[in-house]
């Protein structure tokens, strides 16, 4: 039977890494190279992966099938996840699909998967073209943090962490705002980032009304990673979803000109490669709107996570 968990228990900070006992292990194929002498002690079975959102499809959870089945995987045993989110959440979803759900042990190689996207259980992967259009709702059995994988993280990668932590600040004022989009945080901050996700999502397990929140500069974010055809980051795009909700709040009269402003203020310290500025310069609007209109979380009117007097709320749009 499966342990999910969506309890504090399941979090933990490991300086030093275990290794794992029994299963099968799957992992970044870029990960392991970093780290040959840690996967090179295990005495069981291990699939590397590509990682990226062009991978995160279909194909990648049939190669995973055929992995648990070559391997006869039970479900009394552990799918162990090494990887940051797109490996996460594509092996994630395939383990929660596999004989109707298998235990799962993940461990977040990047900053951006320790403090969100390895956290409350969502998993899934990209369909014709849309972002996360199939997945499941499983929370993993145990979310292993061991902080000197990110010694090895470039920078770009850590400011999509930060992005992350960046957008919590701003919808929990007791969380502090980020101090750089470069400096790696401390252990401590990153595990508190993670248990306070970690509570909203054990509120609120399947995203019905607190956990929405965190869908903050999302649907723009999202659409704006597939009109690019991700050469936008995740964490780049939402930090810029932020912006457009912002200034769309600002326009529709839901706040005031000061909390707009102190809203872009926060977020003007967030540092966007030239690229994406530019590319958002040149965006037709009109079309990254048809994208957000078929993200999974609409229905017949389009629901979106926004600023409104000085709280962030989901509001309905009707046409």
């Amino acid at each position: 039977m499966n342990r999910q968990n969506l309890s504090p228990e399941a979090l933990e900070l490991q300086p030093i890494l275990k290794h794992p006992e029994q299963g099968l292990v799957v992992a970044d194929r870029v990960l392991k190279d970093l780290y040959p002498e840690f996967f090179s002690c295990l005495n069981f079975p291990l699939l590397l992966l590509d990682a990226g959102e062009d991978a995160k499809t279909i194909a990648s959870v049939q190669i995973l099938y055929d992995f648990f089945l070559a391997n006869k995987l039970r479900r009394s045993e552990i799918v162990h996840v090494f990887g940051g989110g797109t490996i996460c959440d594509t092996a994630a979803f395939a383990a929660s699909s596999y004989k109707r759900g298998c235990r799962l042990h993940l461990y977040p190689s990047t900053l951006l998967a320790m403090v969100d996207a390895a956290i409350g259980g969502k998993t899934g992967v990209n369909y014709s073209g849309f972002k996360n259009q199939i997945g499941t709702f499983y929370p993993a059995e145990r979310i292993v943090i061991h902080p000197d994988f990110l010694k090895t993280l470039a920078r770009d990668e850590i400011r999509q962490g930060i992005a992350e932590m960046l957008k919590l600040a701003i919808l929990f004022p007791e969380i502090p705002i980020p101090d750089s989009c470069e400096d790696l945080p401390h252990a401590e901050d990153i595990l508190r980032h993670a248990l306070y996700k970690m509570s909203i999502c054990q509120i609120d397990p399947y995203d019905g009304s607190e956990r929405m929140l965190l869908n903050f500069g999302h649907s723009f974010g999202h659409a704006l990673e597939t009109k690019s055809e991700y050469q936008i980051r995740h964490g780049d795009a939402v930090v810029m979803g932020m912006i457009m909700a912002c200034d769309l709040s600002l326009q529709m009269g839901f706040i005031s000109r000061e909390r707009h402003a102190e809203l872009r203020n926060i977020l003007s310290g967030y540092e966007f490669p030239a690229s994406v500025l530019a590319y958002v310069k040149n965006l037709d609007m009109d079309e990254l709107l048809v994208i957000m209109e078929q993200d999974k979380k609409s229905g017949s009117a389009m629901r979106l996570i926004l600023p409104v007097g000085k709280e962030i709320k989901l509001v309905e749009l009707s046409e």
